[in-house]
């Protein structure tokens, strides 16, 4: 199934690159976005239709995951003509929280509880309240995976780190082979889409993600965790989750209490994420796409060992916590913090230090 999600994959951007211009799904250059030239916003309608199409064809019937690509068929539809049109921002949050009212009800799969996040013993949910739960879960980390795609390979590699540490968790689980399948199928089917974002050497012509692509991965990552998360059959700990998309959350719940404490909406578009602040710091966007990664990548390895190693949720929960009010009493103190930290890192293999930042390119609009 892989070389074929791959192929596919290639091949559905390369004939939707002319198709694009066509019917304007295509990122223009103006204020607010720097970039140079027409660039064709493909790269998650591509993707998600080269795995759609091998799932169905390769994998057997399974009516839960047949539900899931439904309702991704619907964001991605949702996010394309947003990213053509310029869809309200009311509308694309009625609509994902419609998919995932329908994905948690239509599966019965919501999360059932948090664990034994305080030392107290298991929280648990109800039926109601736990589907309520899962609703707000799906919606939130949906949009935190749509938040990132600010820098070129962003949210793909925050997607990538996130899946590749969910298919280690599911391989080592039995029981989870359509989970499996599906967390390493996303990850190589947005293998051709993040070589023509970067424009890697052989891939030359650039394209986007575009809305419809990170609200698919965020809404796909945010599913494979509640699927791992049930306590009949569970493959990981609840509080593993938050390690796993550490960066993304973090950076979203933190601009939402920023917005909060100045008294603004908090689906107000600003420059404040955690890319921007890297940008206006003095990296380079290859810097901070780095830079980003790495830190992702070291706090979800934290994750997967706390969760190999059994160390007791309440200890990683209280970590979780301890990294995030740093990160946000960090935020008061960044410029001095992050040029700090540019001078003393050996950037030589990725570019010049003292190069002028590229410029930030906030692609989905309305949220970033």
């Amino acid at each position: 199934m892989w070389l074929t999600t791959t192929a596919l994959a290639l091949l559905m951007l390369l004939v939707l690159r002319p198709v694009a211009t066509r019917v304007g799904l295509i990122d223009v250059p103006g204020d607010r976005k720097q970039h140079t030239g027409h660039i064709p916003l493909i790269g998650g309608v591509g993707s998600f239709a080269a795995l759609a199409l091998a799932w169905f064809v390769l994998m057997p019937s399974n009516e839960h995951f047949q539900l899931f690509f439904w309702c991704s068929f619907v964001l991605v539809s949702i996010g394309a003509i947003d990213d053509a049109r310029d869809l309200p921002a009311k509308f694309r949050l009625g609509a994902q929280i419609a998919m995932a009212i329908v994905l948690v009800t239509g599966t019965g799969l919501y999360l059932d509880g948090f664990g034994d996040l305080l030392g107290f013993g298991v929280i648990e949910f109800g039926p109601w309240l736990g589907a309520l739960v899962t609703i707000a879960a799906v919606i939130g980390a949906t949009n935190a995976f749509n938040m990132m795609d600010g820098i070129d390979g962003l949210a793909g590699m925050m997607s990538l780190v996130s899946l590749l540490a969910l298919t280690y968790l599911f391989s080592a689980s039995p029981g989870f082979d359509f989970e499996l399948m599906l967390a390493f199928g996303i990850c190589v089917a947005l293998g051709p889409y993040m070589a023509m974002n970067l424009q890697l050497p052989l891939f030359r012509h650039k394209i986007f993600m575009g809305d419809a692509g990170s609200i698919f991965v965020g809404f796909a990552i945010v599913w494979l965790l509640v699927c791992g998360t049930q306590s009949d059959a569970q493959a990981f700990r609840p509080v593993t989750a938050l390690w796993i998309i550490a960066v993304p959350l973090m950076d979203m719940v933190a601009i939402m209490v920023r917005r909060a404490r100045k008294g603004q909406s908090l689906m107000k578009p600003d420059r404040e994420h955690l890319h921007h602040i890297f940008l206006r710091a003095g990296f380079n966007q290859r810097q901070a796409l780095l830079t980003i990664t790495f830190v992702a990548t070291v706090l979800a390895a934290v994750g997967l060992t706390g969760e190999v190693y059994q160390v007791p949720e309440w200890i990683m929960f209280a970590g979780f916590l301890g990294l995030f009010m740093l990160y946000d009493r960090a935020l008061s103190h960044v410029w001095r913090l992050l040029v700090l930290f540019r001078k003393t890192c050996l950037w030589g293999a990725v570019g010049d230090p003292q190069a002028s930042p590229e410029p930030v390119r906030p692609v989905s609009r309305g949220q970033k």
